[in-house]
């Protein structure tokens, strides 16, 4: 059997889960078709900074993050997101050779939709707050 880079990037648009990767500059490499669609952007955000993908005000707690997981301080996040009326369970992780050197950061978003449901009739759980409108809003791709 034969494995290509074509049948890589094929497989990556057609998983039924967001993926996003960021390059040592956090700038995105990968960004599928699925996340395109659930965060409602654009598909050229290919060569982008990660940082464009959030607002403004985001942008110290999202590089103190990705800083962490590159230098091995934290090895992954994960947690809520509400986005637009929709919820997403999201999980963050460096990429690391043989040798423990860093080579990428990923994000895998999933649709949790059903496990929301579920847990908003549990007592105790709070939704996360809704992002992806007004001051929240992500920016366009290239300023």
């Amino acid at each position: 059997m034969h494995f290509n880079l074509e049948t890589l990037k094929l497989l990556l648009e057609n998983l039924n889960v967001g993926i996003c990767v960021l390059d040592h500059h956090d700038r995105i490499i990968i960004f599928n078709r699925k996340v395109a669609e659930q965060l409602q952007q654009e598909e050229d955000r290919v060569s982008s900074s990660i940082l464009r993908c959030h607002p403004e005000r985001a942008e110290p707690g999202v590089l103190k993050m990705i800083g962490e997981l590159k230098s091995g301080k934290l090895e992954k996040y994960e947690g809520w997101v509400h986005f637009i009326g929709r919820y997403f369970y999201e999980y963050i992780y460096a990429i690391r050779d043989g040798k423990g050197n860093y080579l990428a950061t990923v994000m895998e978003l999933h649709d949790a939709a059903e496990r929301a449901e579920y847990l908003k009739m549990s007592e105790g759980w709070e939704p996360p707050p809704e992002h992806g409108r007004g001051e929240s809003a992500p920016r366009s791709p290239f300023p």
